[in-house]
């Protein structure tokens, strides 16, 4: 991005942090393919991704005061789509969960269900387990490692383009990423373990 359109889209985040609801509105054109993007492979899902996108910018509106101008917009906004997306994720993970320990109850209390999980289902719940630890894992890093690590991942955007859109040099973000991906890694050991 230009200095000129990183000026024009700075003075959009600062009028929308005024009220203004057409700065904001400017801002979502600007964005808005890019955000579903992310969504959508976050979720893999095209009518979940185009709900989770509306969450995601209502979750912008609402805490747009908290953007601070340190870096670019554009990373605070995937930061925030990222999040909303995992909630999302969570949350539908969650819902599966409870259906699983309901199926237990009925179990134990009597019901003719049997009791061991078919083979899937025990699959699925390590593999959430695992995904719910990656998470904390995630979560413990440092904002800037977390950004360029779910850019590179999530986006699958070259060093190149990360840095062009978290404004650092690439080999910054080499070592963010580098840095990021060995303390996942030796995080996951540890559970793993």
């Amino acid at each position: 991005m230009s200095d000129k359109e990183s000026t024009q889209v700075n003075d959009l985040v600062a009028r929308a942090q005024n009220g203004d609801q057409a700065a904001f509105g400017e801002l979502v054109e600007l964005n808005h393919n890019r955000v579903f993007g992310q969504i959508l492979r976050m979720v893999r899902n095209t009518e979940d991704a185009k709900d989770i996108t509306q969450l995601a910018w209502i979750k912008a509106w609402k805490k747009i005061g908290t953007f601070r101008f340190e870096s670019a917009f554009s990373s605070w906004l995937y930061r925030v789509a990222t999040f909303t997306a995992l909630d999302a994720i969570r949350k539908r993970d969650s819902r599966r969960e409870t259906n699983i320990d309901d199926l237990e109850e009925a179990n134990i209390a009597g019901d003719s269900t049997s009791v061991i999980a078919p083979p899937e289902q025990v699959r699925n719940l390590e593999r959430q387990e695992i995904r719910e630890q990656f998470l904390k894992a995630l979560n413990r890093l440092p904002e800037h490692h977390k950004t360029a690590l779910m850019l590179r991942e999530i986006d699958g955007l070259t060093y190149k383009e990360i840095a062009a859109r978290t404004n650092c040099k690439t080999g910054t973000v080499m070592s963010r990423i580098f840095n990021a991906r060995n303390a996942i890694q030796i995080y996951m050991k540890e559970f793993l373990s």
